[in-house]
């Protein structure tokens, strides 16, 4: 496909996106709080978040209340008044989907007691994380909420699928196993590499491993024609603050498990993009609504390149002499060179449905534009626990190791502890 036409289209499709969330988004709601006269944050230190578990269990305990207790999954947000006393004012707890909880004023004190809630009003002095979410103006629907959390963190104890594993502990962070890269275009066996690492609702980090290239389903084109791509030993970290997300990674060539004489491996990634939401109204057909729901937008761009090498015995041996050589024997396929780009533009827009009982979506949909690779994806979720997910991925470059096109077919689970 001609590049000219990629950015034409892919800048008519902007074009239409935004003019549709323009015209479908919801109205705004007026301001919950003033910034000007409060901070607010998420209580993120764990003793400390415990102690106000505890505290409002034993309110509850010991009053006539309709207050429910603190839930592992909610949110925790403390809200302090920025006079001269610098006081608690609020604590809330829940999630933008089952909305929130508010302990207000003087009752903070009754509940939590006027020690903890001066130590709690003391935001500098242990871990937290700044919100705007007390002063936001525009009314959140829960279908947001999730893309939001779904597309860096889990909005469940544990996430376990084919493609990636998450672990949390608690509030703060946890652990997560992902195979292969999807925002790089390359999911599941397809970039031949997996990551283990820590994850936080900021940032992961860990390292990556070659794993073998194995087919979650069908790949278009003869394999004696193209070869897959094998992984190497590296790191990767990335970032999520706001509407910004940042990820690099990089890895030293192996030939683990690659299979042949030519080995083709990414050697470095990186990816950045900005984000915005918007709700969906959709078209109205009897009762229902079609296309309803939220849809997140992503833009950037993305750098990446496939390092070339030649196996001879066992022996790797890179194309030029730019890099350093193992034997006698250098491959000089590829016109010579030592890496070819991988680089393009980087577009995503995601789509969910509205939730179900308030959990999860029924419906999600994926459509993707990373570099060279054009990726299709919809997750139908059957319950709250297992989802299908079905991608379709074209690649616009000719090379022998990439096929054609890709079918592959995967699973979710989402299991809660409590």
């Amino acid at each position: 496909m001609n590049t000219n036409n990629i950015r034409k289209t892919l800048l008519l499709v902007l074009v239409l996106l935004l003019s549709v969330s323009a015209l479908w988004s919801q109205p705004k709601a007026p301001p919950m709080l003033d910034p000007r006269r409060f901070d607010a944050w998420t209580v993120e230190y764990e003793p400390f978040r415990l102690l106000i578990e505890n505290a409002v269990e034993e309110y509850i305990t010991l009053n006539d209340t309709e207050m429910l207790p603190i839930a592992a999954s909610d949110n925790l947000i403390a809200v302090r008044s920025k006079s001269g006393q610098r006081q608690l004012y609020q604590i809330r707890y829940g999630t933008v989907s089952d909305g929130y909880t508010v302990i207000d004023n003087m009752e903070v004190k009754w509940v939590l007691g006027a020690t903890l809630a001066a130590t709690i009003s003391e935001k500098e002095k242990y871990y937290h994380l700044d919100t705007p979410e007390p002063f936001e103006t525009t009314e959140h629907q829960p279908e947001i909420d999730y893309l939001e959390v779904e597309s860096f963190w889990t909005h469940t104890d544990l996430q376990i699928g084919a493609d990636r594993l998450v672990y949390l502990f608690g509030k703060s962070g946890g652990i997560t196993v992902e195979w292969g890269s999807e925002l790089f275009g390359r999911p599941y066996g397809e970039a031949g590499f997996a990551r283990f690492g820590v994850i936080t609702p900021i940032f992961k980090l860990g390292v990556q491993v070659p794993t073998p290239s194995i087919p979650l389903g069908y790949r278009v084109g003869d394999p004696d024609n193209y070869k897959k791509l094998t992984g190497g030993i590296g790191a990767f970290g990335a970032f999520k603050y706001k509407v910004l997300y940042g990820e690099l990674f990089f890895q030293s060539l192996e030939a683990a498990f690659a299979s042949g004489s030519q080995i083709n491996s990414y050697d470095l990634g990186v990816l950045m993009n900005l984000n915005f939401n918007t709700t969906l109204r959709g078209f109205k057909i009897g009762s229902n609504r079609l296309l309803a729901g939220a849809m997140q937008i992503r833009l950037g761009g993305v750098v990446a390149r496939v390092d070339h090498a030649k196996s001879v015995n066992g022996v790797l041996s890179f194309q030029d002499h730019t890099r350093d050589y193992v034997g006698d024997d250098p491959a000089t396929t590829y016109g010579g060179k030592a890496s070819t780009e991988d680089s393009g533009v980087f577009f995503r827009v995601d789509y969910a449905s509205p939730l179900v009982d308030k959990k999860f979506p029924r419906h999600e949909g994926v459509f993707q534009v990373s570099g060279p690779s054009f990726l299709f994806k919809y997750t139908y979720n059957i319950n709250h626990g297992l989802a299908i997910p079905i991608t379709v991925i074209a690649y616009g470059k000719d090379n022998d190791w990439t096929p054609d096109a890709a079918v592959l077919i995967g699973f979710k689970l989402r299991l809660d502890q409590n």
